[in-house]
């Protein structure tokens, strides 16, 4: 990580002060597109009322897919995965949390490491280029210039976040996996890491349908007998009711690896979900309230595809996350978060 720093000189009542110098930081990711078999229900049971997991719909492939989702790596050789704290292995899905303070920049070295053309792209930064495809198995260098443009406002929080994903067939690669958080903090209200100062802890949640009739891999699935051990044809007539899945970070029916936070403590919520247009939901928090654009409630509308919401919790036990709309809760589309004493 490169450092640089400019002294502002201020003149005050004929006395001339020196400011803290501005740090810009150059923060660098080694971040792939990976192949991975992907589980939606690693537990094999419905966490959430104890029971086993309903039948498979008669055209329903099973639980298990090969996705593309972005990983990150502990160097440009991209042979070790960069270690995921075991208290962040929740995030199942969604890629490695990028943190950002305006002014810095971004530098992505980026692998694709699967068989499709794909990219990476904030949806933030204005300035990011047009998308182009990197051919399996190629190496590119991205930077992201983070200004004031795509910081936090004044009505904003401390933080805000932005999702990055695969520009090149977005419409499809949605239900592959490709998606990430981008959190960028407001000038001089991160700490060296580029996280907000003023929160305990933060934690990303990815409300998606995913529409695995529409994800590129699909052929992929259909062929592959330990996939696809029925021999489900594409052309049945609920193949893509049978095999969508509204999730929580690629987790259905409690099977997400729950989140904890103490009682009291400052936990700021990000709140992301696809990019397609049909894929609105309504996060909802048993047992705890958040507030969202000044106002406090238990469910805020996510139809903007990214938000923020803070959380004191106040009451220890484990509770339900959700997505109320009763299509999606229907399938699935509920975890679990612990509050601890």
């Amino acid at each position: 990580m490169k450092s640089t720093a400019a002294a502002v000189i201020v003149a005050i009542a004929g006395l001339v002060l020196v400011a803290a110098p501005a740090t810009a930081r150059e923060r660098v990711h080694y971040i792939a597109a990976d192949d991975v078999l992907w589980d939606y229900a690693p537990q094999n049971r419905d966490i959430i009322s104890g029971k086993p997991l309903r039948a498979l719909g008669s055209a329903q492939l099973g639980w298990a897919y090969h996705k593309a989702i972005y990983r990150e790596y502990t160097d440009g050789r991209f042979t070790t995965l960069l270690p995921i704290p075991t208290d962040e292995r929740y995030r199942g899905l969604a890629g490695p949390t990028i943190h950002a303070e305006v002014g810095d920049t971004v530098i992505i070295v980026f692998r694709n490491r699967t068989k499709l053309p794909v990219d990476i792209a904030p949806t933030g930064v204005v300035s990011r280029p047009m998308p182009t495809a990197v051919k399996p198995g190629a190496t590119i260098t991205y930077r992201w210039p983070v200004t004031a443009v795509v910081g936090p406002t004044s009505a904003d929080t401390s933080s805000i976040v932005w999702a990055y994903i695969s520009d090149v067939q977005q419409g499809t690669v949605d239900s592959a996996g490709l998606i990430g958080p981008l959190i960028v903090t407001r000038r001089g209200e991160a700490r060296a890491d580029g996280s907000p100062s003023d929160v305990d802890q933060e934690i990303v949640t990815l409300f998606s349908s995913q529409l695995e009739d529409q994800s590129p891999l699909v052929g992929e699935n259909l062929h592959d007998r330990v996939i696809n051990a029925r021999g489900v044809s594409p052309h049945a007539k609920t193949f893509s009711n049978d095999n969508a899945f509204p999730s929580i970070n690629g987790y259905v029916y409690g099977n997400m690896p729950m989140p904890a936070m103490r009682a009291h403590s400052r936990v700021r919520w990000y709140l992301l979900s696809t990019m397609n247009g049909f894929d609105g939901h309504t996060p909802t928090w048993s047992g705890q309230t958040v507030v969202f654009q000044g106002n406090r409630s238990d469910a805020v509308p996510l139809v903007f595809h990214q938000d923020v919401v803070d959380m004191v919790p106040d009451d220890p036990g484990i509770w339900l996350l959700t997505c109320s709309r009763d299509d999606h809760l229907s399938l699935g589309m509920e975890a679990r978060y612990e509050v601890l004493p």
